[in-house]
């Protein structure tokens, strides 16, 4: 190997580096992904799912123990395809010699001997193992450290780590991109647009600086003026700047621990949950925290559209007057949802 002078160890103190924890599961690679087709399971070398619409909409494992190969999307014979979640059943299966990944350690790699065994070596201070070309390079990067190892080829796929930008996925591996500035890469299309789908916010304003929250911030006066739905002794409250953002609450006097809802919904104060957007009439940006590319405007009466990526707004045609932003269509009759009243 070129790079470091990679030097197997076989002790048996090495094997405790062997197992690995899935820091995914399929519900979060469908969600980053626009398109539709296989994804690998990464707890599981042998499962497979299928997305379509940012959704896990079916799953399986492959026959006769094959391990699933997620950049072909196809089942191979183990002793000869890499399972992405395990050195070490790799290694176990494997009849002729070659390298591998340790997943949760990029300064390791390990070594199938071709009789079941496995040994380790590591790229030395600074360095990291790259899978894709059998080497030691200089870190600090992670190459296997991505989504993409359970993707198919030749995809753009959203960066779980860093919303709104992107991972071009090719053989098994996240090459990281971001949109040019004031722009922001959306999961639900695979395009970059003004509106950043993180937080509901356009690229080119600064209203509001400085006062967006993070999962978990405690804000002080947060809670003042809620009360409880009983029989429940605590509430939320609406985080009056987002569609779907909101705030834990113990008691009136006491802080808010904010927190978001779901992908795809939007919090309403009034019942407390967090709801389909046709079902609440929300007066903040209704594009925030849902992947679609047009959302009805609020108090239009679903006669008017936002278009989610430049935040301009739009209207069907006389045909067709309303805006229909569950099934995305414009239609003669007004929808009975919330938001048309």
């Amino acid at each position: 190997m070129k790079g470091f002078n990679m030097k197997v160890c076989a002790l048996a103190a090495c094997l405790l580096l062997a197992g690995q924890v899935a820091s995914y599961s399929m519900e979060d690679l469908c969600a980053q992904w626009s398109g539709s087709g296989y994804v690998g399971d990464p707890a599981d070398c042998h499962g497979w799912g299928y997305c379509q619409g940012q959704k896990l909409v079916s799953w399986n494992k492959c026959k006769d123990g094959l391990v699933f190969n997620a950049q072909t999307s196809s089942c191979g014979f183990d002793n000869s395809t890499i399972c992405t979640t395990s050195a070490v059943a790799t290694c176990t299966a494997a009849k002729s010699p070659m390298y591998v990944a340790v997943l949760n350690d990029c300064n390791q790699y390990g070594y199938c001997f071709g009789n079941g065994s496995i040994g380790y070596g590591n790229c030395g201070a600074g360095g990291v193992y790259a899978a894709n070309n059998n080497t030691c390079v200089w870190g600090p990067t992670c190459p296997q450290d991505t989504i993409c190892r359970f993707m198919k080829n030749d995809i753009f796929v959203g960066d779980p780590n860093n919303c709104g930008s992107y991972l071009q996925c090719n053989n098994g591996y996240g090459t990281p991109g971001q949109c040019a500035p004031g722009k922001y890469y959306n999961p639900g299309n695979g395009m970059c647009q003004a509106t950043n789908p993180c937080t509901g916010n356009s690229g080119n304003s600064d209203s509001n600086p400085g006062t967006t929250y993070t999962v978990g911030q405690s804000v002080a006066g947060a809670c003042t003026g809620g009360t409880a739905i009983a029989p429940a002794t605590t509430f939320f409250m609406a985080d009056k700047q987002t569609c779907y953002g909101y705030f834990y609450c113990t008691t009136a006097a006491g802080n808010g621990i904010w927190n978001a809802c779901l992908t795809g919904t939007h919090f309403d104060p009034t019942t407390q949950k967090c709801l389909s957007p046709a079902s609440f009439a929300c007066t903040y940006n209704r594009c925030g925290n849902v992947n679609a590319p047009f959302m009805a405007v609020s108090g239009q009466s679903c006669k008017q559209y936002e278009i989610c990526s430049n935040s301009a707004t739009a209207y069907c045609p006389s045909s067709n007057p309303y805006y229909d932003e569950v099934h995305n269509i414009c239609t003669a009759d007004r929808p009975a949802y919330k938001i048309c009243a």
